[in-house]
């Protein structure tokens, strides 16, 4: 026979060996393209990183002068609706020239509003009527989708002629400057939870080539009855395994293409995903199209090292390989040359020594496993019917479950590693609720009155408490200056017998008579002359006090000379009705104020964009492992059901000795559950080592997130225990001392 006609073979014996060919065909294919769309979608990584930054960079303002260009001021300001933040950007042109930001094709009189996509539907479905009055201006347009940094960005372009202060822009495009900590750290974590996902893919891949290796081992014995060759047989089992690779070739392109057709739907670190962001590059797309098929057959042709197929059947060697330790100490020495020297996560090299290193560790996982659990099991001596019947099995072959147990505990370790400096992070960025959950609001000076009368105004609004706020040099830095009346003073400010005239300070630099310079926020300055002694203040409570870190108080009568109208409003209040709404009654009784006016509700799960940032790429790390370790699951789940098809002389042999078929089936829940005990305990240890020599890229003490540990590994006991329930109708089918005699 040619090698055409040898692969020809092949592929009939694929497709056309009866239904258990059929079905090991589809479980295969199904299985293949699975990992195949994961590695489409990590391929992608770069794609989007790439074209976020370029629409990140259109967007971002210029603020050199260019010359002839009238500058156009440009103030944003931030506003929240039922917790999703809004931006508002007020522009004012300064010529005819005027730079025109991205998206619109000109831009917004006074009055008059621009809408970014997702911003005009949540406008349009708003039922409340709550949302309208916090656009200040006509909706006109929508911005381009295409140039949103992000298709779920709430945005808008406000019109105005009465912008007074902001940024003077000259132009839109340049290069952001980076917070280096920030975007190299995150970037070196998603690196490696990057490398943590795929890598049990690939393990996966291998452990399905292997699907129906008896049957297929039987079926090229009697093709060597026929005279084929040695070789022969190697390109006729290449052939079996190049159609499976082939089907889930197509079959991961498709669900890759419905999973990258919903991605605007989906959000990561609040940024959300336009369908071209997600285009692997297409030498990526050849490495995967070559590597998938080609690593299915060498798979495949490993799995026959020890099988000698002979024309008259098939022989297997019963004594397993020694497996040997010094070169799979290797990695794991190498990945802790690499990560115990401190390079600094913001250089170049400190950042892929970090990420080599961690990964060269997480290798050493599926290295040392086989060698650890061969060791355990042959020390292990006694025990129950199905224990016992679990380690001789174990003895027998531990390489075959200690491999899709090595790719779920590399998920495991590099999981908690990375959930763990996470966690860390967001838990540092967590703000401290220093309002007692009151309302805050802050204005600007010239609409003080304004918005006090508005605030007073709202429906519900009770314990309405008011300060100026200006700055004081004290112990020679800038600190907090407010003035208030005594009913605020003694609420906010641990003091009593308050009356108007009294000054109250932190410290007792402070004196009689002594002449101190006041400024606003505006720069304005003004001369204050200490008019009394001022009396010490009292441990400030959770309130408007706490919040502004005021350290000097003073009432309006110890301000005589002093104009207060340039002096910025805090204001704080509670709800008395009980009405969910009543934040955004807030934000509307102010929001005609523009950005002269801003509304904050802050309470104990208030974070820092940071912390969130840090926050939402732990969730979505853990999602991914979580449904990594679900492909582990289905690799398990086929792998069982292989094996149990595969021993049916075996068990029909054990149950016609006397075996119950409990005890058959407690032994197979050991066999599943010894390797897999054993890997987590060494992923636990390797996932707390990566985040021990990590944690310097944010903080210096060790952070351990049990909770992820113990959400990964509870996981990853309960897919194995469903995985074996799920065989035992094929264990009882195959105790039946009835199937001894079709065998």
């Amino acid at each position: 026979m040619t090698a055409r006609e040898d692969l020809l073979l092949g592929f009939r014996l694929a497709v056309g060996g009866g239904r258990g060919s059929i079905v090991r065909l589809v479980l295969s294919a199904v299985g293949i393209g699975l990992a195949v769309a994961i590695l489409l979608a990590g391929a992608s990584a770069g794609t989007v990183k790439e074209n976020r930054d370029q629409r990140a960079f259109a967007s971002y303002v210029r603020s050199e002068p260019i010359p002839g260009v009238a500058p156009l001021a440009y103030r944003a300001a931030t506003t929240d609706f039922r917790g999703q933040a809004i931006s508002l950007v007020h522009v004012r042109p300064t010529g005819p020239n005027s730079p025109i930001p991205p998206g619109v094709d000109r831009l917004p009189a006074p009055g008059e509003v621009f809408l970014s996509p997702k911003l005009d539907e949540l406008v349009a479905s708003d039922t409340s009527g709550l949302l309208a009055p916090r656009l200040p201006g006509k909706p006109v347009g929508v911005i381009a989708a295409r140039t949103m940094v992000n298709p779920n960005d709430l945005l808008a372009y406000v019109g105005t002629d009465t912008l007074r202060s902001g940024s003077m822009v000259y132009g839109f495009g340049a290069e952001r400057g980076y917070d280096v900590m920030l975007e190299q750290g995150i970037l070196a974590l998603l690196l490696i939870g990057l490398f943590v996902l795929l890598t049990p893919v690939f393990i996966f891949i291998g452990t399905i080539s292997r699907l129906g290796g008896a049957a297929r081992d039987r079926r090229l014995a009697a093709v060597r009855l026929a005279g084929s060759s040695l070789r022969q047989l190697r390109r006729i089992t290449a052939a079996e395994s190049l159609v499976s690779a082939v089907a889930g070739l197509v079959v991961g392109a498709a669900l890759f293409l419905l999973v990258r057709g919903a991605v605007p739907d989906l959000q990561v670190f609040r940024f959300g995903l336009y369908p071209e962001d997600l285009t692997p590059p297409w030498p990526l797309v050849v490495l995967i199209v070559l590597l998938v098929p080609a690593l299915t057959v060498v798979t495949a042709w490993i799995a026959q090292r020890h099988t000698i197929v002979e024309p008259l059947g098939v022989v297997r060697e019963s004594t397993p390989p020694k497996r040997r330790l010094w070169w799979r100490l290797l990695p794991v020495l190498a990945g802790i040359a690499l990560v115990l020297p401190d390079f600094g996560v913001a250089s170049e090299l400190g950042r892929w020594a970090l990420i080599a290193g961690a990964v060269l560790l997480m290798l050493g996982i599926p290295a040392l496993l086989p060698w650890l659990l061969e060791r355990v099991v042959s020390r292990i001596k006694g025990g129950s019917p199905s224990f016992q019947l679990a380690i001789r099995r174990l003895q027998s072959d531990s390489g075959t479950p200690s491999r899709v147990v090595a790719g779920l505990c590399v998920v495991i370790a590099g999981a908690i590693g990375l959930q763990s400096l996470m966690a860390g992070q967001a838990a540092l960025g967590a703000y401290e609720d220093t309002t007692d959950g009151r309302t805050i609001v802050n204005t600007e000076g010239p609409v003080a009155d304004k918005a006090m009368a508005a605030v007073r105004a709202v429906p519900g609004a009770t314990d309405v408490q008011a300060m100026r706020s200006m700055f004081v040099t004290m112990d020679n830095a800038l600190s907090s200056f407010a003035v208030a009346d005594c009913p605020t003073i003694e609420a906010s400010a641990g003091v009593t017998a308050c009356h108007d005239g009294d000054v109250f300070a932190e410290t007792p630099s402070f004196h009689k008579g002594q002449s101190l310079t006041l400024t606003t926020l505006d720069k304005k300055e003004q001369p204050w002359t200490v008019p009394v002694t001022p009396r010490p203040l009292g441990s400030k409570p959770a309130g408007i006090a706490q919040y502004q870190g005021v350290r000097v108080f003073a009432t309006p009568s110890a301000m005589a000379g002093v104009d207060l109208t340039a002096a910025s409003l805090t204001m704080s209040l509670r709800d008395g009705a009980a009405n969910p709404d009543f934040v955004e009654l807030v934000r509307n009784s102010v929001a005609s104020l523009g950005w002269e006016a801003n509304v904050s509700a802050y309470n104990k799960n208030r974070i820092s964009d940071e912390a969130r940032m840090f926050g939402d790429a732990r969730n979505i790390l853990l999602g991914g492992a979580l449904f990594v370790l679900l492909l582990a699951g289905v690799s398990l789940l086929v792998l069982a059901q292989e094996q149990v098809r595969e021993r049916r002389r075996a068990l029909g042999a054990l149950s016609a000795t006397g075996v119950p078929v409990r005890v058959i089936f407690r032994s197979l829940v050991w066999q599943n559950g010894i390797p897999l005990l054993l890997g987590i305990v060494i992923a636990t240890a390797t996932g707390i080592g990566i985040a021990a020599v990590g944690k310097r890229m944010f903080w210096r003490s060790l952070y351990i997130d049990w909770a992820a540990v113990g959400v990964l590994a509870a996981a990853a006991i309960v897919m194995v225990l469903l995985v074996t329930a799920s065989t035992l109708p094929s264990v009882r089918s195959a105790a039946k001392t009835e199937s001894l005699r079709t065998d």
